[in-house]
């Protein structure tokens, strides 16, 4: 995986990452506002490794990184889908 094909993933995790900071605000208020946040995609080892490593990089170099685990859990949800039936009377 090259350089661009890793920052058009991690820019698609960002956007999850901001639609859970909308949905729910205090998420974002454990992160510290000088941290680094890195992505670790539990789905994809190789962008999870690369950033793992982007991430010790930025330790190195001082920064203060908060890495956030990013897990694909399956959700069944019931779908009710209406059905109409001709009666002759009403029920």
């Amino acid at each position: 995986m090259d350089r661009e094909q890793q920052f058009r993933k991690n820019n698609e995790l960002f956007e999850l990452f901001m639609q859970e900071v909308l949905e729910s605000p205090d998420f974002v208020d454990k992160i510290p506002d000088d941290a680094k946040v890195i992505f670790l995609p539990q789905s994809d080892p190789e962008l999870c490794a690369m950033n793992r490593k982007l991430g010790k990089a930025r330790e190195k170099e001082g920064h203060r990184v908060i890495y956030v685990r990013i897990e694909l859990i399956p959700e069944v949800r019931t779908v009710f889908v209406p059905r109409l039936v001709l009666a002759e009377e009403a029920a």
